[in-house]
């Protein structure tokens, strides 16, 4: 945030190109092959009940991907007073969606969302406010859920067991941990930035980037501490029922796009607690952080063929290496191949419609 307007507009018109669409997708397909080439039968597909329950479940999935969708507009329509229309807030989810699809996560999406939001008449001030207001809930999400299905689930919630084993190594829970820290960290400090005090925080900043190793940032310290300033005063006096709605909205659209998998995997089999399904989802997506592929690519169907081996059982309590490619499959069409279609096509338009661009 601390980056010239100029600066962003050319950073998010890359980002927002349809040609970046073709990594992720050429990246998920290569790991789905590959698992395909090493782990499938197809004798697999025979032992699915193919029925209109499978259908019913894919379609419910699908739903969740609508019904997300809008959870998300209705946020961002309250974050910024109802001054974007539904229209509106229909283009810049499905494009922020589209943004964070093509980027990697370690990266993130906030100068697509400065530059779709701002794109939108929403002044420089209030569009800080939403998109600090959105990391802060974003990972309030997690930190609130993580630690409450621990409570539930107990250790099963992180081991996944396999013939009576650990069925994974040692390392992903380091890198669990340490992408969880800084979900941790970063949250307690937009959280103290917006709502204690946004002063201590640029002079924290400040001091922390005068130290050798990070003193190149220096100066982007002391626009971010100013930022952070300018979006605090804008979310003073805020009413409870705003923050109810945006936390509502927020913790809707998280649960739904795990719940994606949920519903695939009904569909297609009974093996295993719903609610432990669900809240390794949140394990995966934590490790997704520190994925260097664009949308998380290789990193989510690789954790989910290993953190998830316990929700492939056959009869005879062996992996069903043929369920779970077919599961993987669906799952990423579903939840991440939609989101570039759907992105590709809102473009064309909305670029011709905020800055007089013709279609793409």
């Amino acid at each position: 945030m601390s980056i010239s307007k100029q600066q962003v507009s050319s950073e998010a018109l890359e980002t927002l190109n349809p040609n970046k669409v073709i990594l992720p997708i050429l990246i998920s397909v290569a790991i789905v092959v590959f698992l395909f080439i090493k782990d499938f039968e197809f004798g697999a597909f025979n032992n699915i009940q193919w029925n209109l329950g499978t259908a019913f479940w894919f379609g419910v999935a699908v739903l969740c991907v609508i019904v997300r969708h809008f959870a998300l507009m209705y946020r961002i329509r309250l974050l910024t007073g109802n001054k974007l229309s539904w229209k509106q807030s229909f283009d810049i989810i499905s494009l922020w969606e589209f943004g964070s699809a093509v980027t990697p996560s370690v990266v993130g999406g906030t100068a697509i969302s400065l530059f779709l939001i701002t794109k939108e008449k929403i002044s420089g001030g209030e569009t800080l406010s939403v998109i600090l207001s959105t990391l802060f809930l974003d990972g309030l999400f997690f930190l609130i859920g993580i630690p409450f299905l621990w409570m539930v689930l107990g250790s099963t919630l992180l081991t996944p067991i396999e013939d009576g084993e650990i069925a994974v190594s040692a390392a992903w829970l380091y890198s669990f941990l340490l992408a969880y820290g800084v979900m941790v960290a970063y949250t307690a400090a937009i959280g103290y930035g917006l709502f204690i005090s946004p002063k201590s925080f640029k002079w924290l900043l400040i001091k922390v980037t005068k130290l050798p190793f990070f003193n190149r940032w220096s100066d982007k310290a002391v626009q971010v501490g100013d930022d952070m300033i300018v979006a605090s005063n804008g979310l003073r006096g805020k009413k409870l029922t705003f923050w109810a709605g945006s936390m509502g909205a927020t913790f809707a659209g998280w649960s739904l796009r795990f719940l994606i998998l949920n519903c695939v995997l009904i569909g297609l089999t009974t093996v295993g607690s719903q609610l432990l399904l669900f809240g390794r989802q949140l394990i995966i997506f934590i490790l997704m952080i520190l994925a260097p592929t664009p949308g998380g690519s290789g990193v989510a169907e690789g954790s989910v063929h290993s953190l998830l081996s316990d929700f492939f059982m056959n009869g005879t309590g062996q992996v069903d290496d043929g369920l779970r490619l077919i599961v993987i499959t669906v799952w990423r069409f579903i939840s991440y191949m939609l989101y570039l279609f759907l992105g590709m096509i809102v473009l064309r338009y909305w670029l011709r419609r905020v800055m007089g661009k013709p279609k793409m």
